[in-house]
């Protein structure tokens, strides 16, 4: 049997990319399977990472229009789109030295 692992990291250093970080808090609009043709787009503000059954799921706060928010879970093997600004990257080598308490969550 093969390995397929990808090492994402070992990617992205290969076509001179550095590893992309999403923050807690930041806003993001995602992309995502939905089960039907057509993707799902979410947009929120990123809440953190967890387990959901056998794999991990990025969560989002979304705020409905009449103001009420609720958590989506969005498996990581859903995903096929995070969206954000040229201001909202952060990549290892250009963030600050990590300090107790870093809301910062990579994703692979």
């Amino acid at each position: 049997m093969v390995d397929t692992k990808i090492d994402l990291k070992s990617i992205l250093g290969m076509i001179g990319m550095d590893m992309i970080e999403i923050k807690k808090g930041g806003r993001y609009t995602v992309l995502s399977n939905s089960g039907t043709d057509e993707p799902m787009k979410t947009e929120g503000e990123y809440v953190g990472y967890t387990i959901f059954g056998e794999e991990g799921a990025v969560c989002f706060r979304v705020t409905q229009q009449d103001g009420r928010s609720f958590i989506r879970l969005i498996p990581v093997s859903n995903l096929i789109a995070i969206e954000f600004s040229e201001d909202q990257l952060v990549s290892a080598k250009s963030k600050p030295e990590r300090e107790e308490g870093d809301k910062t969550n990579y994703i692979s």
